[in-house]
């Protein structure tokens, strides 16, 4: 009898045991599943956001570079503009020292009886036209601008003036303002010198 008990008593055990076991199993599997795709998660997270972070620090980099880029680009464009602007001047103060050398030689005269010729062949023989002229030309070359505007006109037909701001040559206009024409030193000069920025900023750029 003691026997029968026992042997039920160690069945009940080993049952139980071994739901035991099986329950422990079960609740161990669905431990190491659920740690296993919390893992997962937080792996693929963790990727995400090192690969949110190198998209980001990439972009930024770009952002920087382009930013460097623009901005030496700006800063080698005012250098460029800056000794562009250094050599027109330096070569516009050499024209105007050979100017003023100029207007003192014969050579100038013979520019000056030119340039008055020229300029009455743009305006018809009745028609009263004003002359502007340097007051250095009205003091030392009146006889010269007087003969050779009276070889081509009347003197009823024009009157002369003296600029303080003019260097050089002529300037003519129709006494009714329509018609101007200018010759002067002055107009040369800033043409000159608009043709010399060109110049540089054309040889700046090649090089």
């Amino acid at each position: 009898m003691s026997s029968t008990i026992e042997d039920k008593i160690s069945l009940f055990t080993k049952v139980v045991i071994e739901r035991i076991e099986l329950d422990f199993q079960q609740k161990q599997k669905k431990l190491v599943e659920y740690y296993e795709s919390r893992k997962t998660t937080l792996i693929k997270d963790n990727e995400e956001r090192k690969r949110i972070a190198v998209a980001r620090a990439t972009k930024d980099a770009e952002t920087k570079k382009q930013q460097e880029i623009l901005k030496t680009r700006s800063a080698l464009h005012l250098a460029v503009l800056k000794k562009r602007q250094e050599f027109v001047e330096r070569i516009m103060d050499e024209v105007k020292k050979r100017t003023s050398t100029f207007i003192s030689t014969v050579e100038y005269v013979d520019f000056l009886m030119e340039a008055i010729k020229q300029v009455l062949f743009k305006f018809s023989e009745g028609q009263l036209v004003s002359f502007s002229f340097s007051r250095n030309d009205i003091e030392n070359n009146r006889e010269v601008i007087l003969n050779t505007i009276k070889s081509f006109r009347d003197e009823a037909t024009y009157k002369i003036e003296a600029v303080d701001s003019l260097i050089g040559g002529v300037f003519v206009k129709s006494d009714d303002g329509r018609l101007e024409i200018d010759f002067t030193i002055n107009t040369i000069l800033k043409e000159s010198n608009k043709l010399v920025g060109e110049i540089l900023s054309s040889w700046l750029n090649k090089e």
